[in-house]
């Protein structure tokens, strides 16, 4: 706001900026009656927030085959969320939901198609594991891979699938490959610490290392 005449070179800068502000200024107000207008309640108290839903079972093989459509197409993704926000899904089922609910597969794939999707992905997965730890640097290799190991060793080990010793451990090798192959193929935000307490938990229901791979990306 200029509290006096403005000097020469500014005037141009303050002509311009009017405009602006004034539209800032109406928004301003608009928004302000707007707020007053929800917040004038008649008489009494103010109306009462929507009873939450009702808790439901956890999701089942049954329930979800209501979600699909002709092919095995899921047709109602965001009524399947809510279910599984509300009521969890029975554990036998996870592997198979929460490839859906984070986001694997295309709208629209039928059944066969889902499969074929995954087989793809899956090869490309292969070829990532392969080939990014060929191209970084091995000073680059060395850091990406010790910042994962550190945290690789640290998983539950009193948890079944990843119980025993740590040398050797299919389970936890498969770990350590699928964070260093994110890690490598995100440079800008690489590896940090608690990404393997997302990884583990996937792994151990997917009990696939490149499934897992595509739910943690």
């Amino acid at each position: 706001v200029a509290a006096a005449e403005p000097l020469p070179e500014r005037r141009s800068i303050l002509a311009a900026a009017l405009p602006f502000t004034q539209a800032v200024l109406a928004q301003v107000g608009r928004t302000l009656a707007r707020a007053q207008a929800a917040l004038a309640w008649p008489e009494g108290s103010p109306p009462s927030p929507p009873p939450p839903p009702p808790p439901c079972a956890p999701l089942s093989d049954a329930d979800l085959r209501t979600y699909l459509g002709p092919g095995g197409r899921l047709l109602r993704p965001h009524d399947l969320r809510l279910h599984v926000y509300h009521g969890g899904v029975e554990p036998g089922l996870r592997k198979v939901v929460w490839r859906y609910l984070l986001n694997v597969f295309p709208a629209g794939l039928s059944g066969q198609e889902r499969l074929a999707h995954l087989r793809q992905k899956a090869g490309e997965y292969a070829v990532l594991k392969a080939l990014l730890p060929a191209r970084a640097a091995p000073a680059e290799l060395a850091l990406v891979g010790a910042a994962v190991r550190k945290d690789v060793v640290r998983t539950d080990r009193g948890h079944p699938y990843f119980g025993g010793p740590e040398e050797g451990h299919p389970h936890l090798d498969a770990l350590q490959a699928l964070l260093t192959t994110f890690a490598l193929g995100h440079p800008r935000l690489s590896y940090c610490q608690g990404m393997s307490d997302v990884a583990a938990p996937l792994l151990a229901v997917l009990d696939d290392e490149a499934q897992a791979f595509l739910c943690f990306c």
